[in-house]
């Protein structure tokens, strides 16, 4: 039983396991007495947990977690709950969970959470404690620590924000969202993950990784993005794809410095900005979507005062639906 236990010790505070390190545990974790796991962990969680740090394989992790949730039922929400326990088997769990890598949970020595909600009808912006920015879209939610004192500075996104990262090249940055994790040293980039299913990352400036949570038992998707590109991953498929994305780049660009200017633009494009922003529909006719437009909107100007723009630039006319709330741009010409 000693000799397990030190072996056990051991392997957490091994940076990387082989094969048959990994087998072992999954063996381990089979058993009925988890006593030796239980005993060491509560000795490191009174320990310098920081110097014990490194990710497992996807299969190990979930297989760490499901292990601990069959010992220990945990009520809902009650991820930030965990490290208010003191038994040890809250000890030992925390413990594993550090060690395996799992995003959504920290072991901080009750370190509060920050959170902060867009409601459906307003954006709002974030300073971080690093002086990161965030700008989240409306129906979206931001959760942060008060301090970034770990490894890595990580943070939870629901919704969509654009990011503008503080450099620390010896700190990374991490956005968990349901279905990626995106990595980022110094960058501006916008990550949309409102729903299960796909979620997407487009890079304005600098680059990032980003890492599917994929649970197909497969190696997870994976990719670096450099600026003006994009990486979409779909749940059903299991698949990630690249994508040029200089004009969402643009748009994400001008959203955050306040202005969107045209310089000879084919009003679809224009249209098209319109409707990501405001999030409404705006129709036109087939023989007026190319015509250039030449002008700029602010981001606190109303649609109906960029619309109206518009159609004194084209001598077009604006019909607004009020029970779509959704607009058409009729008549006018290329000047």
């Amino acid at each position: 039983m000693h000799n397990r236990k030190e072996y056990l010790r051991h392997l957490l505070h091994t940076e990387e396991w082989t094969n048959a390190e990994k087998e072992w545990m999954l063996q381990y974790l089979d058993g009925n007495d988890l006593s030796e796991l239980e005993a060491v962990a509560a000795e490191e969680f009174n320990a310098d947990l920081d110097t014990v740090k490194h990710t497992l394989d996807r299969k190990l992790s979930e297989k760490l977690l499901k292990r601990i949730h069959k010992d220990i039922p945990l009520p809902a929400g009650s991820r930030r709950s965990i490290i208010r326990v003191y038994s040890l088997r809250i000890a030992a769990a925390a413990a594993i969970l550090l060690v395996a890598g799992l995003g959504y949970y920290t072991l901080t020595r009750q370190k509060p959470q920050q959170q902060v909600v867009a409601t459906a009808k307003e954006r709002r912006t974030v300073t971080l404690p690093d002086g990161s920015l965030v700008s989240l879209e409306p129906g979206s939610t931001l959760e942060y620590p008060e301090r970034f004192d770990q490894a890595t500075r990580e943070v939870n996104l629901s919704g969509e924000a654009f990011f503008e990262v503080a450099t620390n090249e010896k700190q990374p940055f991490v956005i968990h969202s349901s279905l990626i994790n995106t990595t980022v040293l110094a960058t501006s980039f916008n990550i949309e993950a409102r729903n299960a299913s796909e979620a997407r990352v487009v890079v304005v400036t600098g680059r990032v990784q980003v890492l599917a949570n994929s649970n197909s038992g497969n190696e997870a998707p994976s990719m670096i993005v450099t600026a003006n590109k994009s990486a979409t991953y779909n749940k059903a498929t299991d698949h990630m794809e690249m994508k040029d994305a200089a004009d969402d780049a643009r748009f994400y660009a001008q959203k955050r410095s306040g202005k969107f200017i045209y310089k000879d633009v084919a009003l679809e494009k224009v249209v098209n900005d319109l409707e990501r922003y405001y999030h409404t529909t705006i129709m036109t006719e087939q023989r007026i979507r190319q015509c250039a437009f030449n002008g700029d909107f602010n981001v606190d100007d109303s649609l109906d005062k960029a619309l109206t723009l518009i159609a004194i630039s084209l001598n077009a006319n604006i019909h607004k639906d009020s029970t779509t709330n959704s607009y058409r741009i009729t008549g006018g010409s290329c000047q």
